[in-house]
């Protein structure tokens, strides 16, 4: 298996950081602040189901590009 080395705190290869800022934007703009942790946690789970498979599947796909935009920038911050 062929490895990279991993640039420390790379949130452009972590593709959970994409899915965290879709969840933080449906949260302000459909919610707002919520104060409530209970309910935030309710939030959070009925955005997380409704996340489509596409939008991982675009994702998944977006690695080649965002390795190259990581190397390319020698490890330092991407348009991603």
């Amino acid at each position: 298996m062929d490895t990279i080395q991993w640039p420390a705190q790379s949130p452009d290869l972590n593709l959970i950081e994409a899915v965290w800022m879709d969840i933080e934007t449906e949260l302000g703009e459909t919610w707002g602040q919520i104060g409530d942790i209970l309910l935030l946690q309710q939030h959070v789970r009925i955005i997380w189901e409704q996340i489509a498979v596409e939008r991982l599947d675009s994702l998944i796909r977006s690695m080649p590009d965002r390795l190259r935009a990581v190397i390319a920038a020698e490890g330092n911050a991407t348009p991603y």
